[in-house]
C-alpha cells in the first residue's frame, strides 16, 4: 500500500488480481476517476457536474431506452459504444476515416508541418509530425466534419500540445506552473463551444454519436461550453475509453519506427500486404469504402507479420494505468482493502513480463507474436485495458494504424536518416527513446525532442497510382 498526496492506493502488478478488479464492478469503482477528471481537467461548471450525475429519480431523462437507470455520464458512454462497436456504424465511420487518411498520405496532400525540407522527387520529414498530421486530422474530421478545421486550422497542432502537456493537470501543477496545458485545454475548449453554438445544417459531415450526444446534453440542461468541456475529455480518450486520437498517432508512430529500423522486416511486410494492395490498385481510385474492406478484410485477417508488428508495438510501448476505487471491503490475495483505497493497474509491468513474454521480455520482437499466437489471449497482455474501461475504439484504431502503415510502405520508398548524416539539410536523429517519465493514456509518447528523420520517395517500383 502507498500513501500519496493523503490517498491510500493499492498498486496491482500480477494478471491474476488485475483480472478480479475487472470483473468485480461492485466492489471496484470507475466513476469517481470520472468525476475527478471532468471536474480537475476539463473543469466542468459546478452546475453541469449536478446534471452529469443526476438520476432519473432526481429528474434525469434520456432521448434513448435507458431500463437500466443510467446517468448522462454513462448514457454518453453507451451511445459512444454503440458508434464504435455496432458492426455498421463501426463500418460507416472506418470508411470516413481511412478515406481522410488515403487523401492525406498522397504525395501532394504531405501537410507542410510534417515536412522539414523537400525537392522536387525527396521528401524529408518528421515521422512524429507526419504521423500526428495525418492520423489526428482524418479522426477529427471523421468525428466533426470538416467545419472545425474552419473554425481552427491549427487544430492538429493545438491538440497535439494539449495531449503532450496534460499530465501536468493531471498531476495537479499550480496554474503558474501549467500554463502548457492550460493554454491549449482552453483552446479546444472556445473552438469546440464555437462548434456547438453554430446551426447544426453549417456543420455537417460528422458522425450521429456527436449529434446524438449533443442532443442528449442539451435536453439534461448542460450548456454548450460543458458540453464543449466533455466532448474535449472524449477527444483526449480517458473518460469513454476510446484512445480517439493520441493512441492510434503514436502507435502508427512507434510501428514505423520499428519498421523502418528493420529493413528486411519493412520489406516482407511489403511483400505480405502486395496482394491486398493490389486489389485497391484495380479500384479506380482508392476511396474510403475500398480501402476499409480492403483494411478489415485482408490487411486485419490475412496478413500475420504485420498484425504481430502491431501487437509487439502495443506490448513494448503501452505505459498506461488503470485504476479503481474500491467502495466495499474485498481481499485481493491475502489482503482485504479498505473501502476509498485507489487501485492502480500499472499495463507495463505485465507487458515486460518474463513469465509471461520470455526472457528477452524488454527487447522488441516484431515476429514475437508470429511465432506464438496464443500471446494475443494470455492474461498478461491487456494493452487495450480490461472491465468496464476496455477500449471500445480498439477496432478503428487497428484498422487506422494498419492502413496508415500500409500505405505509406506502399506508395513510399522511406529511408531513415540516421545520426550524423544529413539529407537535404536536415540532420538525422538517434532512434526515439519511450518516455516512460510522464503519464499516459496508452501508448507513450517519445522523450521530447527525440524523433525519427525520415527521406520519402515514391516508390521506384510504382505499383499503382490514386
Amino acid at each position: 500500500m502507498l500513501y500519496v498526496a493523503g490517498e491510500s492506493i493499492a498498486v496491482l502488478t500480477s494478471p491474476i488480481h488485475s483480472s478480479q478488479v475487472f470483473k468485480d464492478e461492485t466492489s471496484f469503482a470507475f466513476d469517481p476517476f470520472i468525476d475527478t477528471i471532468y471536474r480537475g481537467v476539463a473543469n466542468v461548471s459546478n452546475e453541469g457536474n449536478t446534471i452529469l450525475w443526476r438520476t432519473p429519480t432526481q429528474g434525469f431523462v434520456s432521448l434513448h431506452p435507458n431500463p437500466k437507470k443510467k446517468v448522462l455520464v454513462h448514457t454518453g458512454n453507451a451511445l459512444l459504444h454503440k458508434q464504435l462497436l455496432n458492426p455498421q456504424s463501426l463500418h460507416e465511420l472506418t470508411e470516413k476515416v481511412l478515406s481522410y487518411i488515403g487523401e492525406t498520405l498522397q504525395w501532394e496532400s504531405f501537410f507542410h508541418t510534417s515536412v522539414l525540407s523537400s525537392r522536387a522527387d525527396t521528401k524529408v520529414v518528421s515521422l512524429h509530425c507526419w504521423c500526428r498530421d495525418v492520423l489526428i486530422e482524418a479522426q477529427s474530421r471523421a468525428f466533426f466534419g470538416d467545419y472545425l478545421r474552419e473554425l481552427e486550422p491549427r487544430m492538429t497542432l493545438i491538440f497535439d500540445d494539449w495531449d503532450i502537456n496534460s499530465w501536468m493537470i493531471t498531476y495537479r501543477y499550480p496554474k503558474y506552473m501549467a500554463k502548457a496545458a492550460i493554454e491549449p485545454r482552453d483552446r479546444l475548449i472556445k473552438t469546440l463551444t464555437r462548434y456547438l453554438d453554430t446551426p447544426r445544417e453549417k456543420r455537417s459531415g460528422g458522425v450521429p454519436f456527436v449529434q446524438d450526444l449533443e442532443d442528449e446534453e442539451r435536453n439534461a440542461g448542460l450548456s454548450n461550453e460543458d458540453s464543449a468541456r466533455i466532448l474535449l475529455i472524449i477527444l483526449w480518450g480517458l473518460i469513454h475509453v476510446v484512445r480517439i486520437n493520441s493512441n492510434v498517432q503514436m502507435t502508427a508512430f512507434w510501428m514505423m519506427a520499428h519498421l523502418l529500423q528493420r529493413p528486411a522486416f519493412a520489406a516482407a511486410v511489403r511483400e505480405e500486404i502486395a496482394p491486398a494492395m493490389k486489389i485497391a490498385e484495380s479500384a479506380e481510385t482508392l476511396v474510403g469504402p475500398t480501402l476499409a474492406e480492403v483494411t478489415k478484410h485482408y490487411l486485419v485477417d490475412n496478413c500475420p507479420l504485420l498484425n504481430s508488428a502491431f501487437h509487439e508495438v502495443l506490448r513494448v510501448s503501452s505505459t498506461g494505468s488503470t485504476v479503481r476505487e474500491v467502495v466495499k471491503p474485498v481481499r485481493i490475495g491475502n489482503k482485504t482493502i479498505p473501502p476509498g483505497v485507489k487501485v492502480l493497474i500499472p499495463q507495463r509491468q505485465s507487458l515486460l513480463d518474463t513469465e509471461g513474454f520470455g526472457p528477452n521480455a524488454r527487447e522488441a520482437d516484431l515476429s514475437r507474436f508470429l511465432n506464438d499466437k496464443s500471446l494475443e489471449r494470455r492474461s498478461y497482455y491487456r494493452p487495450f485495458g480490461g472491465g468496464i474501461t476496455l477500449c471500445s475504439g480498439r477496432f478503428l484504431g487497428k484498422r487506422e494504424v494498419l492502413a496508415f502503415v500500409a500505405l505509406a510502405l506502399w506508395r513510399y520508398d522511406l529511408e531513415v536518416v540516421k545520426p550524423g548524416e544529413e539529407t537535404l539539410g536536415v540532420k538525422g536523429k538517434p532512434f526515439p527513446r519511450l518516455d516512460e517519465g510522464k503519464p499516459s493514456l496508452g501508448i507513450s509518447k517519445q522523450i521530447e525532442g527525440d524523433d525519427m528523420i525520415v527521406r520519402v520517395t515514391n516508390r521506384r517500383t510504382n505499383l499503382y497510382q490514386i
